[in-house]
């Protein structure tokens, strides 16, 4: 089903993002994996197969580090036919009265902004 296609799955290190990607790579994917942590990145490389995964180390909510990640992937990969916009935070856990607003602008700028980030530079890839 998957086989021969290339897979860029944001938060891949772990959890979710992971899970997912292991399973593209049961059925045939090559996978990008993009997160902030190298060594939880790496691991994972290790787990799914060098030959089958690699990883960038970036910040989704980074406008130029979203552009970076994509190209980077064209020019391992050559294409990309499948994105997994998993990258998401779950930020403090608190009353909304007490919550920090710098705390909701970094939930909001991975959550949102990374996801319409990823979006907007794959999609363009893609077309």
């Amino acid at each position: 089903m998957l086989t021969n296609k290339v897979a860029l799955v944001t938060g891949g290190g772990s959890g979710i993002g992971y899970a997912t990607a292991s399973q593209f790579v049961a059925h045939g994917a090559r996978v990008v994996l993009v997160g902030q942590n190298r060594e939880r990145l790496e691991a994972a490389v290790a787990r799914l197969g060098p030959e089958k995964a690699s990883c960038i180390v970036a910040d989704v909510s980074n406008a130029d580090a979203a552009e970076d990640y994509v190209k980077e992937t064209l020019n391992r990969q050559g294409r990309i036919d499948v994105l997994f916009a998993n990258a998401g935070i779950e930020g403090a856990v608190a009353p909304i009265t007490d919550y920090p607003v710098e705390e909701f602008d970094r939930v909001f700028a991975v959550n949102v902004r990374g996801t319409w980030l990823s979006l907007k530079h794959v999609m363009a890839a893609m077309a």
